[in-house]
């Protein structure tokens, strides 16, 4: 299910945001710092009478980010790393005409490198990444200096498994091995490589003000559940601690066909009414109203067939009953059946745990353009 992707990726996006004002400008740089390569975006928000100045830099070798606090007064900008309420790093960067920064960094110990940017051209970063954000503009760099080294092979149905992970993270994922076909390989091997791309990253971009980014603020597990002649079906489980106040976790399905490519949404397999649309993006009027009034309801029951779920006897304990907690569920397509997770609030994000509904019970609501069998 991508609603915990989402989920994911705006928590991501809220802890790079942390401003409300109005940006002002952005600044994407690349240049040198002492005879190390680096880039960096330098955002600007103005609210009433305050400047806020937001930065992130990396370096070419790491491709980790580091988060700044800034001051603005005139061209001048004030950047430093304060984890613990101790400057550990700083720059100081004159801005000129021409939007080139030049300055000084300078470490706890008064050491001194100078530094020069300039206006990335990103025409020398071209590619065909898809950006959660246009915001995210520094990860065509990254992209570029992405490296995958194979670390090991598996086999599951007795089909071989390639995993690779990236040079700079801790990011490990498969692809397609030797004894598929070559189609196989052609379609659904360019969508495992952007799922890792993506999920390196978002791994890559997970930074705090507090501490530096060793690129482990995010783990990633991938685990394949189901494998036949058409369909390929796995997870991920995502933990994350960029920082925030509150570091989560959220498991995300995977169901690929292995024909052409095409990921399946559980409303392309599921419909438990005609109104069933897959549509969040530009109908979710109607997305919601279907999972509300179908999906959810029809859900629970199918469960409480199974778990017998009974209402508890205090707030505090896991309240499997309730309907709304079922309309956004997480899930996951496995040879016995498809599990499915309900949605908590983060206080109670302990309940969430995977309910496996077998085939078996779900094959009257499969949707009527799904091409396959529940089996």
């Amino acid at each position: 299910m991508k609603t915990t992707k989402n989920k994911f990726l705006i928590i991501l996006f809220l802890l790079y945001s942390t401003f409300a004002f109005c940006q002002d400008q952005t600044y994407y740089l690349e240049g040198t710092l002492g005879k190390s390569k680096i880039f960096m975006k330098i955002q600007i928000f103005k609210y009433d009478d305050r400047t806020n100045v937001n930065t992130v830099y990396f370096y070419q070798n790491s491709l980790k980010d580091i988060q700044l606090e800034g001051k603005l007064d005139s061209n001048n900008f004030t950047l430093y790393f304060k984890p613990n309420d101790v400057v550990t790093e700083k720059f100081y960067l004159k801005k000129s005409a021409n939007n080139n920064f030049d300055g000084f960094w300078y470490d706890a110990k008064e050491k001194q490198l100078p530094v020069h940017l300039t206006p990335i051209n990103f025409a020398n970063y071209k590619s065909n990444l898809k950006l959660q954000s246009q915001e995210d503009k520094l990860n065509f760099v990254k992209f570029k200096f992405l490296e995958f080294k194979k670390t090991k092979t598996t086999t599951y149905n007795n089909k071989e498994f390639v995993w690779y992970a990236e040079k700079h993270c801790d990011s490990e994922f498969f692809r397609l091995g030797g004894n598929f076909s070559e189609k196989n390989k052609n379609v659904v091997n360019p969508v495992l490589d952007e799922i890792h791309i993506q999920k390196t990253l978002i791994q890559l971009n997970c930074s705090s003000r507090f501490q530096y980014s060793e690129g482990k603020g995010i783990e990633t597990t991938a685990t394949i559940n189901f494998l036949n002649n058409n369909l390929l079906g796995f997870e991920t489980m995502d933990s994350w601690d960029c920082g925030g106040a509150h570091p989560d976790f959220g498991s995300s399905g995977f169901l690929v066909d292995l024909n052409n490519g095409k990921e399946y949404e559980i409303d392309d397999i599921l419909a438990f009414d005609k109104s069933v649309t897959g549509d969040k993006k530009d109908n979710f009027t109607a997305f919601s109203k279907y999972r509300n009034d179908f999906f959810a309801p029809k859900l629970l029951e199918l469960i409480t067939s199974i778990e017998h779920f009974k209402k508890p006897a205090t707030d505090d304990d896991c309240d499997y009953t309730n309907v709304e907690f079922w309309n956004f569920v997480s899930w996951s397509f496995t040879e016995k059946g498809i599990t499915f997770t309900p949605y908590f609030l983060r206080y109670n994000r302990a309940c969430e745990e995977p309910f496996l509904v077998p085939f078996e019970k779900l094959t009257k609501y499969k949707n009527p353009k799904f091409l396959y069998n529940l089996k």
